[in-house]
């Protein structure tokens, strides 16, 4: 029926009508879905554990990695382990504690949207860990008292009211747990980045409520003093100065409160040669590229540069004027040294496991052929592997069939599958780059 619908010739209330169903069917899919994960990642986390000699001594560890189907699930539908590893422990709650949740959508009469709320609340509930017969017994309890409370309301009301409805129910269930979970939950503070568009990044801050409304109150003043001064600067926003004043409080310089001592910290870019001499500022055909980012406008580099507050220091990346490929080292020992190491960082970027963005200087620097087994110290048999991917490589089945000196490689999945990984293919007529370490004084 969807399929032979015209909606060129659906009045309002036929394109109402059809919005319905079609948030029905996709409710419908989602639940499938899940019962497919459930399926193929079992209802429990799966475990595997492998002993390994310790480097260096007869001793032998053991090691644990959880899920390891994830990352099969994750190149096949195109996801990132860590997106994948969500949606299984979802699935795995709709087809236990959760089942009803599950036959709501499957049912249609609630959304994924819903779901995720009342799963978010779950993991908030007494036993959520399910680590015994004890605690699961207890999850599944509140788990029932969760939905006989939260359900009926998300089958009609918007998600404002149903998110205020989970946190209300889950208080209720678990009033005595709420301190416990402010003291647990502390351990979780964090700063993190997330990239944005346009040369924007935001900052991001978990901390405890009052620390945040407390820190948000003295910005807000800054930022205040800082629109309304003498030497205030013309055209910006208040949401502008906020920032300066942030900015100013962490890395000190002017405006810094106290005059607190500057924040020491760096960057790393790698950039076109000509785009850092100025003779190329096309954005199209050169970027310079930031660590754990991505592009960046080479005008906003040079500036950087020319801070007297800044220190550089850079070191020349040959690369191959056909290919564009950064060239070989040369090296020959398994050891890599220091310079090959920022070489293959700088190449890859991050890990090379398809899907993982986890930043390559805070990843392993993995043999794709083993050392013991003939394979070289060299870029087209190195390349930036996580601790989790490098596990799987070594010990899971999972196999890199083929590697090339651009970083790019080829994966085989224990179940045969194939997929490509690391760095995207170079430009071949990128022009020679460098990197710089820009440091603040």
């Amino acid at each position: 029926m969807l399929i032979e619908f015209d909606e060129t010739r659906a009045d309002g209330d036929d394109a109402i009508a059809c919005l319905q169903e079609l948030d029905r069917i996709e409710a419908r899919v989602h639940a499938l879905r899940t019962q497919l994960l459930v399926k193929v990642a079992d209802p429990r986390p799966r475990i595997d554990e492998f002993w390994v000699l310790t480097p260096g001594s007869d001793e032998e560890k053991r090691l644990r990695i959880a899920d390891i189907v994830r990352e099969e699930l994750a190149c096949a539908l195109r996801r990132s382990p860590a997106h994948m590893q969500a949606l299984i422990d979802t699935a795995r709650l709709l087809a236990g504690p959760l089942a009803a949740t599950r036959d709501a959508l499957h049912d249609g009469v609630i959304r994924m949207d819903h779901v995720n709320v009342i799963t978010g609340a779950a993991h908030r509930l007494p036993g959520w860990q399910m680590r015994d017969a004890g605690e699961t017994a207890e999850f599944t309890a509140a788990c029932e008292q969760l939905q006989r409370r939260v359900l009926p309301v998300a089958a009609r009301a918007s998600m404002v009211i149903v998110r205020a409805c989970a946190r209300r129910a889950a208080l209720a269930i678990d009033a005595e747990g709420e301190a416990r979970r402010r003291r647990e939950a502390k351990c979780t503070r964090d700063v993190w980045i997330s990239g944005d568009v346009d040369g924007m990044s935001l900052l991001i801050a978990r901390m405890t409520t009052e620390h945040a409304h407390a820190l948000k109150t003295q910005i807000d003043a800054a930022g205040f003093d800082r629109a309304y001064s003498v030497d205030a600067r013309p055209g910006l926003t208040i949401g502008e100065h906020r920032i300066e004043a942030l900015a100013a409080m962490i890395l000190g310089g002017e405006g810094a409160d106290g005059g607190s001592a500057p924040v020491t910290a760096h960057i790393n870019v790698t950039i076109p040669l000509p785009m850092l001499l100025g003779l190329q500022v096309d954005l199209v055909d050169g970027q310079a590229d930031l660590a754990g980012e991505g592009p960046v406008p080479g005008t906003v580099i040079r500036e950087l540069l020319q801070d007297p507050a800044c220190a550089v220091t850079m070191r020349r990346l040959v690369t191959d004027p056909i290919t564009g490929h950064l060239l070989d080292y040369g090296r020959k020992t398994y050891d890599v040294p220091s310079r090959l190491r920022d070489y293959i960082i700088a190449r890859d970027r991050t890990c090379r496991f398809p899907g993982c963005n986890r930043r390559a200087d805070l990843s392993q620097i993995d043999h794709a052929i083993p050392y013991g087994d003939g394979g070289e110290t060299n870029p087209a048999n190195l390349g930036a592997l996580c601790t989790r991917h490098h596990q799987l490589k070594t010990l899971a089945g999972w196999d890199i069939t083929k590697t090339r000196p651009d970083g790019t490689c080829r994966w085989r999945s224990p179940n045969g599958r194939t997929f490509e990984g690391g760095p995207e293919p170079p430009d071949p007529d990128s022009p020679p780059t460098v990197l710089a370490r820009l440091q603040s004084r």
